[in-house]
């Protein structure tokens, strides 16, 4: 069972960062009650990449209308989606050898 690895790369703005840092705490928090990994890294200039970890295809094909459901989850993708800019999108699928 291959897993999943589903990285956003995003810009947020030096005034936003004290909320940023407080979603994704609490993000972190979600994912992990999930069976999910999630980590945040920050580059130059206030550029961050998100790397979501997911066990399978099955996790990854099935989590977001799980996490949709979550009332908390939706208002910190929601407040996050407000915040970033300059975003893209990467899913990558582990090779089985």
């Amino acid at each position: 069972m291959s897993k999943v690895l589903f990285s956003m790369t995003y810009v947020i703005d030096a005034e936003h960062l004290p909320e940023f840092r407080e979603v994704v705490r609490r993000l972190r928090s979600i994912y992990a009650e999930e069976g999910i990994e999630y980590y945040v890294f920050e580059g130059k200039n206030h550029e961050y990449t998100e790397l979501t970890l997911y066990p399978s295809q099955e996790d990854f094909d099935t989590s977001e209308e799980r996490l949709l459901q979550r009332e908390d989850y939706n208002d910190y993708i929601n407040r996050i989606n407000r915040m970033a800019r300059d975003v893209r999108y990467t899913t990558l699928h582990e090779l089985e050898l």
